[in-house]
């Protein structure tokens, strides 16, 4: 892998992971359009491990007070949401397989971009705060959040403001739901044997360095944003996106 290709991938991973738009969509555009190969296995585990410590980075006074109090309702709340999410994927991998393809892109952009927008066209709200409701349904909407174009971060927050986080309280539960999750991911990923790939170490570093500080940056931002704007922007980016795809693929079967 070419060095500059290492650090292009690590940017979209990085700032993908955490902004509303869908990493694994991107990633899986980006490989689709220009023949980008990831390089297997090792490469996928540099960019989520470089990911999960853009997490830790940013929340590290938050996680070392979790890990100093470690039976306090937010870490329970964290864990019944990862569970729900990996009940729900390993009840669902099948079809999950069967749609992560290229073809699915369009569609979930699409559907991404309504789930942005909902916020914005629900305005009711629960009046008492349930935590573990809204862990179980935000563990649920990072689950369905597997299929490429589905924004993980975005499904979540979003889930978690309509059950009746503020926007900062959603933010903070997503991101930190990200670590148990890409754990379990990369857990699953070598237990199910994929191939490491070549190794370029010097390819694997420059991509880690990137995803690394476009992850922060992508945290550090969004948090600074929330008070200001909503998700219609990026809601209105995947759609149109998506949409494009869509008459693309369109255009192509007709030639």
């Amino acid at each position: 892998m070419a060095w500059y290709t290492a650090i292009f991938l690590g940017l979209v991973q990085g700032l993908a992971e955490f902004l509303p738009i869908s990493s694994s969509g991107h990633l899986l555009l980006f490989e689709h359009l220009f023949g980008i190969d990831t390089g297997g296995l090792l490469f996928t585990i540099v960019l989520h491990v470089a990911t999960l410590l853009a997490v830790v980075i940013v929340y590290r006074k938050r996680l070392w007070s979790m890990l100093r109090h470690p039976w306090q309702k937010g870490n329970w709340q964290l864990l019944v949401a990862t569970v729900v999410t990996c009940g729900l994927v390993l009840l669902t991998k099948p079809l999950f397989d069967r749609l992560f393809t290229f073809a699915t892109l369009p569609f979930t952009f699409i559907v991404a971009g309504v789930v942005l927008l909902l916020p914005t066209i629900i305005k009711w709200r629960p009046r008492t705060n349930r935590p573990w409701l809204t862990a179980v349904a935000v563990g649920l909407a990072q689950g369905v959040a597997v299929l490429p174009g589905l924004t993980r971060s975005g499904c979540t927050m979003v889930t978690g403001e309509l059950c009746g986080q503020s926007k900062t309280a959603a933010a903070d539960f997503s991101f930190l739901l990200s670590i148990p999750i890409i754990v379990a991911s990369l857990a699953y990923e070598i237990m199910a044997g994929g191939t490491l790939g070549v190794v370029n170490w010097g390819s694997l570093s420059l991509a880690f360095l990137s995803a690394l500080v476009a992850g922060v940056v992508a945290i550090k931002w969004l948090l600074n944003l929330l008070g200001r704007v909503d998700w219609r922007g990026f809601a209105i980016y995947l759609m149109l996106l998506g949409g494009g795809l869509l008459l693309f693929s369109r255009g192509l079967q007709m030639f």
